[in-house]
């Protein structure tokens, strides 16, 4: 967790910024692995959820699954406030990545 208290000089404003990002990561055997995050930032509104799926199927060389997914936690000045929704997604994704050591 993550807590700013910025304090200005009259004519300008203050802010209170926070930021809270607990992980997990998981080992189900000496080659799978779960990363899994979740943060949130109220200086943007935003609310992020990244998990990650390692296959290490030889030394240096691993296949990835990550799933990606952001929310608005409430209404900001980018989003309609006639179509708005509390933790209404704002992009999600799924990548798949290889990576292989070629021994030469």
């Amino acid at each position: 967790m993550n807590y700013n208290r910025i304090r200005l000089p009259d004519g300008f404003n203050d802010a209170d910024l926070l930021l809270i990002g607990p992980r997990i990561d998981l080992t189900f055997t000496k080659n799978i692995y779960l990363t899994t995050q979740v943060q949130y930032n109220n200086q943007v509104n935003n609310m992020n959820l990244n998990a990650r799926f390692q296959w290490r199927f030889r030394p240096v060389s691993d296949f990835f699954i990550v799933y990606t997914d952001n929310y608005f936690t409430e209404q900001t000045s980018l989003s309609d406030a006639r179509f708005f929704q509390p933790f209404q997604s704002k992009n999600r994704a799924l990548v798949a990545k290889l990576t292989y050591w070629f021994s030469l």
